[in-house]
């Protein structure tokens, strides 16, 4: 009698130029990138995304300097309100990125992998300081080991538990409040001054502490106008929210909601994202004061309308 023999899988050819890389379960990816926390590009899989890059080290900004933790994730809807995720991976001074739909282990597993390959290849160089044809050596050979990567995941994609761990907090306490019209901020908001590290141009020079705070939220507002507008721009997606990591399933979140007549709010808050729509519930009827109408460079209702949020939050600022 025979014996069986086994025969090996061929690795599926996978085109990583492609708009999207399929994989299994409708899951797919846009881009696998690479870049410094000084800014240098250092490896995306598809041109047409590079974008992300530079967006991601301006959010690495804010999510170090501000909000003091570590990028983590940041969701996108699209027009059709189709969502799609980057997912981030800090290491060595290195940030590793993927974009498109995939539960958060498996893109974990992902990120951590591009990271292990990554850093064997640049072992013992400044990756900021790369001679043009070594740094397109690795790139090249880097390319390959991508593509192996994803291999390996399509293997094991049954062996990965798409349960998501939960939160620690069971409440989310909101340290800013913003409203914009069109990348235009009408309420800038800083509830918890103490909470988030706001660096101010000619910082201890002010006399009057409600100055420097209003320097504050003209500084949390231009950040994070710029943010969205970068990324609405480029992706014609808003992002829902983006997560930046504090410790174990501890997180701060950028979190945005869209209002009539094209009115975003966005808060800055920590603790557990699933009761920041109670929050945005509260709202509503204060906010359903101004957003009936476009904004028409009149301020006034908008500083009424701050003053009576002030009060709201200085009942509370937690909520579960």
């Amino acid at each position: 009698m025979q014996g069986k023999v086994k025969v090996k899988k061929k690795e599926q050819d996978l085109s990583l130029d492609s708009d999207k890389i399929e994989l299994l379960k409708g899951e797919y990816i846009k881009l696998l990138g690479i870049v410094s926390i000084e800014r240098t590009p250092l490896f995306y899989s598809n041109e047409k995304y590079i974008f992300l890059l530079e967006l991601t080290s301006n959010l690495d900004f804010i999510a170090t300097s501000i909000l003091g933790g570590v990028l983590d994730k940041m969701l996108l809807i699209g027009e059709n309100n189709e969502e799609e995720k980057c997912q981030f991976f800090l290491k060595k001074g290195i940030i590793y990125i993927i974009y498109g739909s995939f539960p958060d282990k498996k893109g974990s597993w992902i990120l951590e992998q591009m990271a292990k390959h990554y850093n064997e290849l640049v072992m013992g160089k400044n990756v900021n300081q790369l001679e043009k044809l070594e740094k397109y050596q690795i790139e090249t050979k880097f390319k390959g080991i991508t593509k192996f990567i994803l291999n390996e995941y399509r293997e094991m994609q049954e062996v990965f538990s798409d349960q998501e761990i939960p939160y620690v907090e069971d409440k989310i306490r909101i340290d800013y409040l913003g409203l914009s019209s069109k990348s235009i901020g009408v309420i800038s908001l800083l509830l918890g001054e103490e909470d988030l590290n706001v660096e101010t141009p000619g910082a201890g020079a002010y006399e009057d502490p409600a100055e420097e705070i209003e320097m504050k939220e003209s500084v949390l507002t231009a950040k994070i106008e710029a943010i969205a507008a970068n990324t609405i721009g480029n992706t014609n997606a808003m992002p829902k929210w983006i997560a930046v990591k504090l410790g174990f399933q501890n997180y701060r979140f950028l979190t945005f909601k869209k209002f009539e007549n094209d009115y975003f709010l966005y808060f800055l808050s920590e603790g557990n994202l699933g009761k920041v729509q109670k929050v945005e519930d509260h709202l509503t009827p204060y906010l359903s004061q101004v957003t009936d109408k476009s904004f028409s460079g009149n301020l006034r209702p908008f500083n009424k309308l701050k003053l009576d949020l002030k009060d709201f939050f200085d009942k509370a600022r937690e909520f579960s």
